[in-house]
């Protein structure tokens, strides 16, 4: 017995998110996997990746990944400087170490706290789609 051929038609408004869907879709017809692909679904799912994974990232994002990397250098000097301030008067620095450890770690939860309550970049590009799908 065959299987029933059911036809229906999808349309695209003349939204941003619907554009994109669109090229990504044609993207997706063109090349090499959409042999594969056994349904509409499978399609928009592979041409939402391609478009997902091929954008390039946010200057938030970019900004966040260099603010990371300037607090990692910043705690590599700070180290540093605890190591040579003990090395140099022992007496003096031992109750501070702890202090000053104490204190970055207050402050590091807080920088975290701030970059969860950020906008994910990928949900941002997939709502617009997902409201207009």
């Amino acid at each position: 017995m065959a299987a029933k051929s059911i036809r229906k038609s999808v349309s695209f408004d003349d939204s941003d998110g619907d554009r994109a869907l669109l090229d990504a879709i044609a993207q997706a017809l063109t090349s090499q996997s959409a042999t594969e692909l056994q349904s509409f679904s499978d399609l928009c799912k592979q041409a939402l990746r391609q478009y997902l994974l091929s954008r390039e990232p946010t200057p938030s994002v970019m900004l966040f990944m260099e603010l990371q990397q300037q607090i990692a250098q910043l705690q590599v000097r700070v180290a540093t400087l605890e190591e040579a301030s003990a090395a140099l008067n022992p007496s003096q620095t031992s109750p501070s170490v702890p202090q000053t450890h104490g204190r970055s770690e207050q402050i590091l939860p807080q920088a975290a706290d701030e970059t969860e309550e950020s906008n994910d970049p990928v949900l941002n590009r997939l709502g617009p789609l997902l409201d207009d799908f």
